[in-house]
């Protein structure tokens, strides 16, 4: 057989082995560990064999089966045993790390590029196979730990100039591993109360011997003045595309990149060694000083040693005076020099980190007019896109007092508006608005006398992120908080606000959108002082909505109900019965709140329109109705304010509709559900609706009464102590009327126009002008007449004295 049709037969042997290791089931794992001792030794043999060709002939001839033949012996390793210290895995192991020294030397000896490329990959795969070994078999692996690191440091810090970066990359990963492991930490497991074996107290030695207080500063030396480095391609893109470079540094996520690599060795090694690392590092920091600013390998030095106490800020908290070493920053912001703008950057991105973290309170004024000044257009733009960050950093820290902001709060805004109109990528848009939003979360309506030039250049953004799902979001985004801050002068937002929902509702957008447009729209009504055609059309968008269901279905329905408030006539005259018909249709469908939303309608409809223009309810509420028996008692609950609300409002009405379910005795099922449902009221309303709804209706079938005249009488004394008081006089009052005697009196700051609204529709409620106490005594007397005097006493006498002694006492009371 060839070589070549070797190799074919272990890449098919490659590919059935790495489909079967992910297999998660437990017989197909049970099949894996069968497979795996079976072809095991075979294929370890195949593998040593081929290094023994390798270290006489290191071509591609022999590189590429021993590649493949390893990935399949990393496959089996990590999947294939239950430990690796059975025989067959422990000397495939031992082996490996045995030759992995000496493979690298002999990679390093090489020169021929292609053969160099692929003696890397072989490296690589090498250094995964140690790295799933070790994860997966933390206390097995603990023996060979120091050969692991050995190798992982040759790579990483000896010989990194002469190797592939996404090898070195795997090899900080394998010593920030091991570095974590608890299995290799006697203080993590006294921490989290484990036991600690002999095992883990030698591992930790074997751990804690490798990385000695010398060996540490190196790496951190080297990781800092190497990896962190701005390297040259990265100076240039500053240069051509410096709007790409501000926000790449943050994309730096893929395990194989050098620098994500080194930041996250780094934040382990601080994380674990840090009573070595930390003081090393404010070391170097004070060594800064020390360095000539015009030279721009020393500038890039700097800038790397700044960026560490960004990246370990949270382990440097302890040993860094921020507030001392605040004031040599901004210090160094005003240096002027040919690399001024390197360091400047990475000074404000040290603000905008530590601001967060321990910066004095005093301090942060100052950090407002660092940020503010170099976001004017006279810095460079790098520059100013990372001092918009850092003021976004100091605006949504806890510690925010938005008063020691307002004298800088019309300068920054329109900062922010010039730098949104010089940028051209769409990321850099969408950063500059989420600091827009920071601002206006943090200051609320202070701003309002500031945004109209930024309200201005909205729709020119708009029009610019036709092909930017993110930036149309983050103006959704922008669009809310400015309406939630501008409160009744949203208005002046409406132009923008119109086609921005049509198109985030009507055009079959990415679910995203379409929730972020309905989240606006509901703001937009909640904040609407008053009705427009262009608002009122805007419902026709609801009915294919409502078919959608999901997770915008409750913001759809509570969009209905407040477009109802805003404006009853127009809402009910034109879209009355095809609404009542998608209600119809979709209450079957939904469970929970969705039921209480749709039912909430109901009420939002029969509470704001006269009963002549009512649409014609009784297909929705032959539905609803079926629901008086759910087992979810706020669905109970709300229906019997619907039921009640009809009875209060048009009792032939009611009895109508009962009459039309074609049951029998109906008003006795429904009158059992009342009484026994009044537990689970929770508000004064629902107890005087209830008890108004029925008292009207035992007066008008004193049969009712009778058959449940306990619990009737126990509803009504519940009901009358919830819904009354006594004031300093003795005279006993109903609360809510009290309550929307005076709705001027009763205004809060900060309400929204629709719970205005709301509050109007109270105090306008046929509740509201029902005194509890006169009406019960009122219709007390009349039930009394209706059912006879002899048979009323007769029937008190079954309730429960204390009962009958409260409701005399309340009734009494004037």
């Amino acid at each position: 057989m060839s070589e070549g049709e070797k190799l074919r037969a272990l890449l098919m042997l490659y590919k059935v082995i790495k489909t079967l290791s992910t297999k998660r089931l437990s017989a197909d794992k049970t099949n894996f560990k069968e497979v795996s001792n079976a072809i095991f030794v075979l294929i370890g043999s195949v593998w040593e064999n081929y290094l023994t060709l390798l270290n006489k002939d290191p071509s591609t001839l022999y590189l590429h089966p021993a590649c493949v033949s390893l990935k399949i012996l990393r496959a089996m390793l990590t999947y294939g045993f239950d430990d690796v210290t059975s025989s067959l895995p422990k000397s495939c192991l031992e082996v490996m790390l045995k030759l992995a020294s000496p493979q690298l030397l002999h990679r390093l000896s090489l020169s021929d590029g292609e053969v160099c490329v692929l003696y890397d990959k072989y490296l690589l795969v090498l250094v995964k196979t140690l790295i799933n070994v070790q994860e997966k078999f933390p206390e097995s692996f603990g023996q060979y730990m120091v050969v692991a690191l050995q190798l992982a440091h040759q790579i990483a810090f000896q010989y990194a100039d002469k190797l592939d970066l996404k090898l070195v990359s795997r090899s900080l990963h394998l010593m920030s591993g091991i570095m974590l492991c608890e299995s290799y930490d006697v203080f993590k497991l006294n921490n989290r109360g484990k036991d600690v074996s002999p095992d883990a107290i030698k591992f930790t030695e074997m751990r804690n011997s490798f990385f000695t207080e010398e060996v540490l500063k190196d790496m951190c030396t080297k990781c800092i003045s190497k990896y962190q480095k701005l390297g040259e391609d990265e100076l240039l893109n500053w240069q051509e595309s410096p709007e790409e470079f501000a926000f790449e540094e943050t994309r730096h996520v893929s395990l194989f990149n050098i620098k994500a690599a080194s930041e996250h060795f780094l934040l382990n090694t601080t994380a674990v060694f840090q009573d070595t690392v930390c003081p090393y590092i404010i070391s170097l920091i004070k060594e800064c000083k020390k360095h000539d600013r015009s030279n721009l390998d020393n500038v890039l030095v700097i800038d790397s040693i700044y960026a560490v106490t960004v990246i370990c800020s949270y382990d440097l908290f302890d040993y860094i005076d921020i507030d001392s070493w605040f004031l040599e920053l901004v210090s160094e912001l005003a240096e002027e020099g040919p690399y001024c703008t390197i360091l400047r950057r990475r000074i404000l991105e040290v603000i905008g980190r530590w601001v967060t973290i321990k910066l004095s309170q005093d301090r942060h004024t100052a950090v407002y007019e660092v940020c503010i000044e170099h976001m004017r257009p006279s810095h460079d733009l790098v520059v100013r896109l990372t001092a918009a960050s850092a003021l976004k950093a100091a605006v949504t820290d806890f510690a925010f007092y938005p008063p020691s902001f307002s004298g800088y709060l019309e300068v920054t805004v329109q900062l922010l508006y010039t730098l949104l109109k010089q940028v051209s990528e769409c990321e850099s848009m969408v950063k500059i608005l989420e600091v827009v939003n920071s601002v206006i979360d943090g200051c609320g309506t202070q701003i309002t006398e500031f945004v109209d030039p930024l309200i201005s250049w909205l729709p020119t953004l708009w029009e610019a992120a036709v092909e930017h799902f993110m930036l149309q979001t983050q103006l959704l985004h922008t669009a809310r908080k400015l309406t939630r801050c501008l409160g009744a002068g949203s208005v002046k937002l409406y132009s923008f606000i119109n086609p921005v929902l049509k198109y985030a509702l009507t055009q079959e957008p990415q679910l995203v959108l379409l929730e972020d447009g309905l989240m606006l729209w509901l703001m937009v009504l909640e904040h609407a002082p008053a009705s427009t055609p262009s608002l009122v059309l805007m419902f026709e968008w609801l009915y294919p909505l409502i078919q959608l269901g999901s997770a915008s279905l409750k913001t759809t329905l509570l969009i209905i109900e407040c477009t109802i408030l805003l404006d009853p006539p127009a809402i009910i005259s034109r879209y009355g019965s095809g609404l009542v018909a998608a209600c119809t249709s979709l209450y079957p469908d939904v469970v929970g709140d969705a039921k209480v939303l749709i039912t909430n309608i109901i009420l939002a409809i029969i509470k704001t329109t006269p009963r002549e223009q009512w649409p014609d309810l009784t297909p929705l509420l032959h539905v609803t109705f079926k629901d008086l028996h759910s087992h979810y008692s706020k669905v109970v609950t709300v229906n019997l304010n619907v039921m009640c609300y009809l009875v209060l409002l048009d009792i032939n009405y009611f009895n109508n509709l009962l009459q039309s379910f074609n049951i029998n005795n109906i008003m006795d099922d429904i009158f059992k559900v009342w009484l026994s449902q009044s537990d689970h009221f929770y508000q004064i309303e629902q107890y005087k609706l209830s008890l108004i709804a029925l008292l009207k209706i035992v007066t008008q079938q004193p049969t009712l009464a009778q058959k449940q005249f306990k619990e009737v009488i126990s509803l009504i004394e519940k009901s009358v102590e919830k819904c009354t008081d006594v004031d300093e006089s003795g005279v006993r009052f109903d609360c809510m009327v009290a309550k929307h005697a005076d709705f001027e009196a009763n205004y809060r700051t900060g309400e929204t126009e629709d719970y205005k609204r709301r509050r109007i529709l109270e105090g306008a409620d046929i509740l509201s002008k029902i005194d509890t106490v006169t009406f019960v005594r009122a219709k007390f007397a009349e039930l009394k007449q209706s059912i006879g005097p002899d048979t009323f006493n007769k029937l008190s006498q079954t309730v429960n004295e204390k009962v009958t002694n409260n409701l005399a006492k309340y009734l009494s009371a004037s």
